[in-house]
């Protein structure tokens, strides 16, 4: 382990120790659930804040590249506020490394209505933002998101200051939450190569031939890539295929979403995962 790495392993463990001692609390002894504030939705975005005690606020923000039926009476947005220990979060986490913060055991759920006719294309960006949490340079928190009370997976694209912000892109939705991931970065390259794959692999028939032949090059080489740890030549394949993915039209690849639930947004998925392989390789 090289003394960067190790310097930032400990700054992690050090963060996490830090933030255990200086929010815990006693949790709720049921879980807290809180509809909005305020919702605000214009020019295919949504704008929600979400108080749910004294010391815990949310704002959530969702922007789409483009969308149809986008509707206050068409979504449900909602936000829960849960004990870290609580089997909802427990039960969906992929690691034992992984746990919610005692700031901010928080679960926000944004649900469209599957019979209000919502769509979008492409991905959708999310972003939560609290003053529970404070952001320091090395954090390990991330943005997490599952489906269907599945496995939570990470989907974080940014963190940033004031006081915190976690920021992510999906090709669908269900629940989010700020998890902090101390995980080693090999292992959540691997996670995260794989769960690419994944889609990849379940959707590639759907995908025209003369974009799925240059994807598949720049798939292996990031694969060999990530097994060497050049994470230099990594990060160029996973730019590489963000080049190819992002113009493609809906001719090419699946691009669309819809609250039906009967169609795949390939498109938004597969840069879904790119964007978020894209900032671990960053901040290795």
């Amino acid at each position: 382990m090289n003394e960067r790495k190790h310097n930032g392993s400990l700054i992690g463990l050090k963060w996490l120790a830090s933030m255990i001692l200086l929010f815990a609390f006693v949790a709720p002894t049921h879980a807290q659930v809180a509809l909005p504030n305020s919702l605000t939705i214009a020019n295919h975005s949504i704008q929600a804040s979400v108080t749910l005690s004294d010391n815990i606020a949310v704002d959530i923000t969702v922007e789409f590249e483009n969308s149809i039926g986008l509707h206050a009476n068409n979504i449900d947005v909602q936000a829960t506020l849960l004990s870290p220990t609580d089997p909802s979060i427990v039960d969906r986490l992929p690691s034992s490394l992984i746990n919610a913060d005692n700031a901010f055991p928080v679960l926000v759920s944004i649900s469209p209505k599957s019979d209000a006719g919502f769509g979008f294309e492409g991905v959708a960006m999310i972003e939560l933002y609290t003053t529970a949490l404070h952001y320091v340079e090395g954090t390990p928190l991330r943005l997490f998101r599952s489906h269907d009370n599945g496995e939570f997976e990470d989907i974080t694209m940014l963190t940033a200051s004031g006081s915190f912000r976690a920021r992510g892109n999906t090709g669908s939705f269900s629940d989010f939450i700020i998890l902090a991931d101390m995980r080693s970065l090999n292992v959540v390259l691997d996670e995260k190569f794989n769960a690419l794959s994944n889609v990849l692999a379940t959707n590639r028939h759907n995908i025209k031939n003369a974009l799925l032949q240059p994807i598949d090059v720049a798939m292996g080489s990031l694969y060999t890539a990530i097994s060497l740890q050049n994470y230099a030549m990594a990060l160029t394949q996973v730019d590489t295929l963000i080049g190819l993915i992002q113009p493609a039209s809906g001719n090419n690849i699946p691009d669309v979403w819809r609250s039906a639930g009967d169609i795949i947004n390939v498109k938004g998925e597969l840069l879904t995962h790119l964007y978020t392989l894209r900032y671990s390789l960053r901040t290795n």
